[in-house]
């Protein structure tokens, strides 16, 4: 049902800075909406066409960040497969978002990519790739916007964040005003422990946990993990992700995203990050007969042969990808268990249908890499 909530008096968003949407709920019937202003520039509602084109409006949410207001509205009642129109309070401009299906009658297009904005140069044009394929949604598979560095004269958490999102405003928004939803998958120069109330003020987790499941219908479930950057890989996550596996054994389409690699292209295959992934969530993706893993960090592009037990299988699993948005990529290691691997930036186009999933690898010109098609669980 539709809601309508009176709007307090506010200016116009003439300096609207950042604008992204994401899922936090049903992707099929939910949107949270997200954009920034100026402090001096107060209201936190959206007006929303409904399907019988009246506009209604929604009142959201707001908060302080330093001298930005970071605002929020969720919308819980959209119906599938259906594409929205809203504008901002009283900014006459645009913009539009689809839900995804209910189904795969029409198919669902996605891409996944990591390490996105170590450089700007490589991120835009990167980003003008993904907008060409045209996703439904996009994954961002940990390092989003180096925030947090090693490096002690670097620019700010707070404004390497900041511009970030205003470049996703800038380059990742078509022309039609068409905005692409993503999901965030944190890593390391994104989160410590010790360093998380900025992330959790930029986006809207309903608590401050990062490893969740995502559900399209009943057809995909993506398990977004957290490589120990918040909360560690063994114990409670791992328990979590075998009751999460286990509930979702029916589902045609499943996939786990994460950022460091359970078998890395450029760091050690030995280290500890790699061998407690392998340790704890890798029996449990072949126990239930994950599809795919796709890994990221390595600033690279691999794919593996299936892997199963600790070796090359053709009935194992795939891990793919290893994190090449926009970040300078690297030479790989020539390891046993990689089937392909290049020193390119690149992206994975993700194109499911009822009876087949194609994976394809697509570099910074928008040229194919590789491919690797699998088939659904029935």
């Amino acid at each position: 049902m539709w809601r309508y909530i009176l709007l307090l008096p506010f200016s116009i968003f003439a300096n609207l800075s950042a604008l992204y949407l994401s899922w936090y709920g049903d992707p099929t019937t939910t949107m949270t909406i997200q954009w920034h202003t100026p402090a001096t520039e107060y209201g936190d509602s959206i007006w929303i066409e409904t399907l019988d084109q009246n506009w209604e409006e929604i009142e959201g949410e707001h908060a302080v960040l330093d001298s930005t207001l970071i605002h929020k509205v969720h919308l819980d009642f959209l119906d599938p497969g259906t594409e929205y129109r809203f504008r901002i309070g009283s900014d006459p401009k645009i913009y539009r978002f689809k839900t995804a299906p209910a189904s795969l009658d029409e198919g669902l297009r996605f891409i996944i990519g990591g390490d996105v904005y170590a450089n700007t140069k490589l991120f835009r044009r990167m980003s003008q790739t993904v907008l060409e394929n045209d996703p439904h949604f996009v994954v961002l598979g940990g390092d989003i916007a180096y925030a947090i560095t090693i490096y002690p004269f670097r620019t700010t958490a707070i404004r390497k964040w900041l511009s970030f999102l205003r470049d996703w405003k800038d380059y990742m928004i078509a022309s039609d005003g068409t905005i692409i939803p993503f999901l965030i998958v944190p890593g390391n120069h994104d989160i410590t422990p010790d360093n998380y109330d900025l992330f959790f003020t930029l986006f809207a987790f309903p608590e401050k946990q990062l490893y969740r499941t995502i559900d399209f219908g009943s057809y995909l479930t993506l398990f977004l993990l957290d490589t120990g950057h918040f909360q560690p890989i063994e114990g409670r996550q791992t328990l979590w992700l075998e009751k999460a596996l286990s509930a979702r054994s029916e589902t045609p389409y499943r996939f786990a995203i994460y950022h460091e690699a359970a078998y890395p292209s450029y760091y050690p295959y030995h280290g500890l990050i790699p061998k407690k992934i392998r340790a704890n969530w890798v029996p449990l993706f072949e126990k239930y007969r994950l599809h795919a893993a796709f890994e990221n960090h390595n600033h690279a592009f691999k794919r593996t042969h299936p892997m199963k037990a600790g070796q090359i299988d053709p009935t194992g699993i795939v891990y793919l990808g290893d994190g090449g948005w926009g970040a300078p990529p690297r030479s790989t290691n020539n390891l046993w268990y990689l089937a392909n691997r290049q020193k390119k930036n690149s992206i994975l186009l993700v194109s499911l249908t009822s009876e087949q999933a194609d994976i394809q690898a697509l570099d910074l010109l928008n040229q194919p890499l590789d491919q690797v098609t699998l088939s659904p669980y029935n």
